[in-house]
C-alpha cells in the first residue's frame, strides 16, 4: 500500500512542478508595455508580485499533495469521500480562495492572479483525475483480495 500512494504522491507531484514551470513560464511572458521612469517601477512591482505568486503556488502544489500520504490510514482509504479529500480538498479550497479574491478585487485584477487561478483550475482538473486512476486501483485490489 505504501508503495501505490508513494507512486501517486510522486505522480502529484511531477504533474506540479510541470505545472508551476509553465506557471513560471507564462508570467516570464507577460508584459507591462509602459515606457520611462513608472513602467520601470510598474515592472519591477509586477516581477516581484509573479514571483510572490509562484512561491505560494510552489508551496500550495507541495503542501496539496502531502495530503495523499493519509490514504495509508485504512479509514480513509476505505472511505470514498475522506479519500476524495485528500486528493481534492486543499486543491478546491485553494481554487475557491483565489476565485473569491479575484472577483472581491474585481475581474481587472493583475494578470498574474488570472494565471494563479487559471493554474490552479488545472491542478485541481488533474487531481480529480488522479483520484478516479486511485479508486479503480483499490477497487481492483480489494477485488484480487
Amino acid at each position: 500500500m505504501k508503495k501505490i500512494t508513494f507512486k501517486y504522491w510522486l505522480t502529484n507531484i511531477l504533474i506540479g512542478i510541470m505545472l508551476f514551470i509553465a506557471y513560471r513560464v507564462v508570467i516570464a511572458e507577460s508584459n507591462v508595455g509602459d515606457d520611462g521612469f513608472l513602467g520601470s517601477i510598474i515592472q519591477i512591482l509586477d516581477a516581484f508580485l509573479s514571483i510572490s505568486y509562484s512561491f505560494v503556488y510552489l508551496l500550495a502544489i507541495v503542501f496539496c499533495s502531502l495530503t495523499i500520504f493519509l490514504n495509508q490510514i485504512d479509514r480513509i482509504r476505505n472511505n470514498n469521500f475522506l479519500s476524495l479529500l485528500t486528493f481534492v480538498g486543499l486543491p478546491f479550497c485553494c481554487v475557491i480562495l483565489i476565485a473569491v479574491i479575484w472577483l472581491i478585487d474585481g475581474l481587472h485584477v493583475v494578470n498574474s492572479a488570472n494565471n494563479l487561478l487559471i493554474f490552479s483550475a488545472v491542478y485541481l482538473a488533474f487531481c480529480a483525475i488522479q483520484f478516479s486512476f486511485f479508486r479503480k486501483r483499490m477497487e481492483k485490489l480489494k477485488a484480487d483480495r
